[in-house]
């Protein structure tokens, strides 16, 4: 799926995400939090800021703050306008920093006034919009204003831990041990209430059995820590939750599982759309030069490395309109 169908799609993963989000999530997910990312935002808020008088900001595709964060460490008291597609980023972001104007909207189509901005910034969020947002973005910006963003580079560090954890779950959910957890839990409470014979709940035990241990080789294989810890969790929760089968009803068991699938399903598609949304060099330079004819000038287009790491953890592109 492309295009702006793949964007709403996406944004149904990613609020269900927002809504169970704690305060640093906006850094964590996608990749470990970054210092160099950090640094970017306080060195242009320091130079940016220095040199306005109460500007207007918008932090676009906010998330739950991320940027917004950064600039109120520097100025507390600063009001910054924020957008996104997901409204309970925005009421996270709201809790976190009261006074911040918010809208919910799609990027690629923001209902506010064009010209209206001195800053407009985003971080890991305009490209999850389509190849229109960063020409929509510019257009928000008054004349003197500057854009600054950072974007998921395709095959760069955080792409490859997104492509990492997308295989993880393919491969748990290749073992179909939900559903086989699913028979044998349905069948122990058969045993339980006498309607099921013990041979037919130890064959349905028999079943689960190899999903259990392909989950115990991805762990060893890929760490506890892999998928967001989503196998570790799901590992201690089977074991405890199947030992003590009689201490549970029936309906509950079938309700965690029916949630435990639907995070699954939401953690794979917030992994590929983190794939999906990634620009190339190609890419970068396509957009920007749209941008670029239609007055505004290159102030930054550069690759923030990830610590530790030869590869990549964002494109940088700052542009100014004159």
């Amino acid at each position: 799926m492309s295009g702006p169908e793949a964007g709403l799609h996406s944004a149904g993963f990613w609020d269900t995400y927002w809504r169970g989000t704690h305060e640093n999530a906006a850094h964590q997910e996608g990749g470990a939090q970054e210092p160099v990312l950090a640094r970017f935002w306080e060195e242009f808020f320091r130079r940016e800021l220095a040199a306005r008088a109460e500007p207007a900001i918008l932090d676009l595709a906010c998330g739950n703050g991320a940027v917004t964060g950064h600039a109120r460490r520097l100025v507390p008291e600063l009001r910054v306008h924020c957008s996104d597609f997901s409204l309970s980023a925005l009421l996270d972001l709201q809790r976190r920093y009261p006074g911040c104007p918010c809208v919910v909207a799609d990027a690629a189509h923001p209902p506010l006034a064009a010209a209206s901005f001195d800053l407009v910034v985003s971080q890991f969020g305009l490209e999850y919009a389509g190849t229109t947002a960063l020409e929509e973005a510019a257009g928000l910006l008054a004349p003197g204003g500057v854009l600054a963003l950072l974007v998921h580079v395709h095959e760069g560090a955080i792409y490859r831990e997104c492509e990492s954890n997308r295989d993880t779950v393919n491969a748990l959910q290749s073992l179909n041990i939900l559903g086989l957890a699913r028979e044998a839990f349905a069948a122990g409470f058969a045993l339980n209430r006498g309607e099921c014979s013990p041979d037919e709940f130890r064959a349905a035990e028999r079943a689960f059995t190899p999903a259990v241990r392909g989950l115990e080789q991805l762990l060893r294989d890929r760490g506890p820590t892999a998928a967001g810890g989503l196998l570790q969790q799901l590992y201690q929760d089977i074991a405890h939750m199947y030992r003590r089968m009689s201490a549970y009803e029936p309906d509950d068991i079938l309700q965690w599982l029916a949630g435990l699938g639907a995070e699954l399903g939401a953690y794979r598609g917030r992994m590929q759309s983190m794939l999906d949304a990634a620009w190339n060099q190609s890419t970068l330079d396509t957009l920007a030069e749209r941008v670029l004819a239609r007055g505004f000038r290159l102030v930054q287009r550069d690759q923030l490395a990830v610590t530790g790491s030869t590869l990549p953890a964002a494109w940088t592109l700052v542009l100014a309109r004159d």
